[in-house]
């Protein structure tokens, strides 16, 4: 009888680690969408509002998701604070800051720290080029996850699976 529940929990364990696994993936998948939302939102201010950056980057906090919310209000505080800042640096400061809270995968996080760079620049042209050049990237790293998605699913299932059944028979 004792076995049978270790059994049962043995497997309901390996359940959980599949289910968390997956969920992984689709988070990554999911930020990485509101990434590309964040960044056509970043053109279209850019393009038609004439708003100074800390504004800029507050507008923008209010229709954006967690936790790039928190991101872009935080960026907008302390560029109030820092006047005279390098844009870029202060930047990748706030976005390492929130690293622990992003579940962006390395090329997606690198487009979000090049996101800074954006704002540096004194044309308008060039930021907007460097913009659809990060939306591109991005939109393609996607795609590729996508692809990936289906794949990456089954083998995290059918891995937690097997250890779950080879601690079933060690067990017994």
């Amino acid at each position: 009888m004792l076995k049978a529940a270790g059994c049962i929990c043995i497997l309901l364990a390996s359940s959980g680690m599949a289910y968390s696994c997956v969920l992984g993936l689709r988070m990554e998948l999911r930020q990485a969408e509101q990434l590309m939302d964040l960044l056509a939102a970043v053109e279209g201010e850019i393009s038609y509002s004439r708003r100074p950056l800390p504004e800029l980057l507050l507008q923008l906090a209010a229709n954006t998701p967690q936790p790039f919310q928190d991101i872009l209000k935080q960026g907008s505080s302390r560029m109030e604070e820092n006047k005279e800042a390098d844009i870029p640096v202060l930047w990748k400061s706030v976005c390492e800051q929130f690293r622990p809270k992003i579940a962006l995968p390395g090329q997606a996080y690198q487009i979000l720290l090049r996101t800074g760079e954006v704002f540096a620049y004194s044309s308008l042209e060039s930021s907007l080029q460097l913009l659809r050049l990060g939306q591109k990237k991005l939109d393609l790293f996607i795609e590729s996850c996508r692809v990936q998605l289906a794949g990456k699913q089954k083998l995290y299932c059918c891995l937690c699976y097997m250890a779950g059944l080879l601690s079933i028979i060690i067990l017994l």
